[in-house]
């Protein structure tokens, strides 16, 4: 955690904590590095709060457990010392002497940079056609009136993002903006303006059992990860799901390093898992625990027996449903050379960049191939719907140049077992001993610095070298991660029809048709 500034909160459901052994806690905890874990929840679970200080080394907060004088009591986090407030319960918000703002507070006393209350969440009535914040009149009576309190809370999932304004008198909701980065900052001077960001479980990420990592920094952002509790510990070994992880523990195997002691014949015979299973384990196994990528099969890296390398790209939009793509980062490996495309002067002009890139794309490298990190599941199905729409006299061209997916390559056909706990190319380029920029952005802070300058016209605080420095500093990560699988060493597929589908998505790829691989 050495350099990092703002704080990292992990966010774990109470079942999470009891249901998963205390080696995954401890996995969890070493992987993701929190400066403080938050187990959700409106009842009491003081074994899985004490559960969750034992095996993980970071401050725990349980609301419900919050003990002192103050119904609202106030925790530093992270090396800034961002200044959280902990509400024990939606009552202990009224009972308290509220978050005071900035001019009341004592000089050695920071202003609140985020409220954790697990009672607050929305209730929608679809008779009326209509969505209700849980506890306004609360919230109204504990924070300052004319500025906006972030509110956090385990009752809405990960992702949600909503900023109520609320009357300070009645507790009686004016406005919701549903889109708070793309909204006007100002609040009414009798108005609480309540920002509620959901950290609770997200579907699709491991339903009630998964893993929420909040990203905080000084000037208030917040960014949520979702992860499912199989990303860690055994169950993070393919082919180990619940069922094998409790027949392995039955066996005293409960660790990566305990499972590689234990030799292959031995856990073939465990029920469920036999010889094929049993080498796969100890391969991927070794993988994690070495930090050294392995190549499944005699399957070639999509364009390595090309005469060119392929053009390594990436793209910034204004997020996961963009209106614009604004910048696109090509690495060339073979003159060791980046250009950027970046739209700084009119956030509604949605076609010069694209204009720009596909003019020096195919007017100088016609005959080159493209590669990404899940460029199925955004880069080329937004390049390719953008293209289209903004610049349709290259939309031809567009679909006929060779794309190759290395994400696809590599995890979605099965040709190589990867070293990081999750696959996002940050993860697993980091795993591989890439030096990186340390920019200290990603794809969420990036988009919202955008969606700021989409909103305000104003792009002279956007810290454009910064900006380009994360998109070159992703393509050359992609590439290094190239050169790594390359290099890797080769195990056995355990059957030649993985490696024959392998060679027929790599062709599908190559040809430009889309594999159906979702938004990662």
């Amino acid at each position: 955690m050495a350099g990092r500034t703002g704080a990292r909160v992990l966010a774990l459901p109470p079942e999470t904590v009891l249901e998963r052994p205390v080696a995954t806690l401890h996995d969890i905890g070493a992987t993701l590095e929190p400066d403080a874990v938050w187990v959700l929840g409106r009842s009491r679970e003081p074994t899985a709060a004490a559960r969750a200080r034992h095996a993980i080394d970071a401050p725990v907060i349980h609301p419900p457990l919050e003990t002192g004088g103050d119904a609202l009591s106030r925790r530093p986090i992270g090396d800034d010392g961002l200044a959280f407030a902990v509400a024990r319960s939606a009552s202990a918000l009224r009972a308290g002497d509220g978050i005071r703002s900035a001019s009341d507070q004592n000089e050695d006393e920071r202003e609140v940079d985020a409220l954790i209350c697990d009672d607050i969440a929305t209730t929608t009535r679809p008779t009326a056609l209509e969505t209700t914040l849980d506890h306004a009149a609360e919230l109204a009576a504990a924070l300052p009136t004319g500025r906006t309190t972030t509110v956090l809370t385990g009752g809405l999932p990960a992702g949600y993002d909503e900023r109520w304004h609320v009357a300070a008198e009645t507790g009686t909701v004016r406005t919701v903006e549903h889109d708070p980065l793309r909204s006007s900052d100002s609040v009414a001077d009798d108005c609480v303006a309540v920002r509620v960001r959901g950290a609770g479980p997200v579907d699709g990420y491991g339903g009630p059992n998964a893993v929420v990592e909040l990203e905080f920094t000084a000037d208030g952002l917040v960014s949520s990860t979702a992860h499912a509790a199989s990303d860690f510990g055994l169950e993070a070994i393919s082919g180990i799901g619940p069922k094998t992880a409790g027949r392995l523990a039955e066996c005293g195997v409960t660790t990566r390093s305990e499972l590689l002691e234990t030799p292959v014949a031995a856990l073939a015979d465990i029920e469920g898992i036999g010889p094929k299973s049993a080498r796969r384990m100890h391969q991927h196994a070794t993988v994690l625990e070495t930090g050294e990528p392995r190549r499944v099969g005699n399957a070639s890296l999509p364009g390595e027996n090309w005469s060119t390398p392929p053009l390594c790209i990436d793209i910034e939009t204004d997020g996961l449903s963009p209106t614009i793509i604004w910048q696109i980062g090509v690495y060339d490996p073979s003159t060791d050379t980046y250009r950027a495309f970046v739209e700084r002067d009119d956030p509604a002009d949605r076609a010069s960049v694209l204009q720009a890139f596909c003019d020096w794309l195919l007017g100088v490298h016609p005959n080159r191939a493209l590669l990404t990190w899940n460029g199925w599941g955004f880069d080329y199905r937004h390049l390719g719907a953008f293209v289209a729409r903004h610049c349709p006299a290259y939309a031809a061209e567009w679909e006929s140049i060779p794309k190759f997916d290395l994400y696809l390559w590599a995890d979605g056909d099965d040709n190589a077992l990867l070293p990081g706990r999750t696959n996002e190319l940050d993860v697993v380029a980091a795993e591989l001993g890439y030096d990186g920029a340390a920019t200290g952005l990603d794809g969420a802070r990036t988009a919202a610095a955008y969606q700021r300058f989409m909103r305000t016209g104003d792009g002279s605080e956007l810290e454009w070298d910064r900006h380009e420095a994360y998109c070159e500093d992703d393509c050359r990560a992609l590439w290094h991660v190239y050169e790594r699988l390359r290099d890797a060493p080769q195990v056995s597929a355990g059957s030649s029809a993985s490696g024959a589908a392998s060679s027929s998505s790599t062709a599908e790829q190559a040809s430009g048709e889309q594999t159906g691989l979702g938004d990662f």
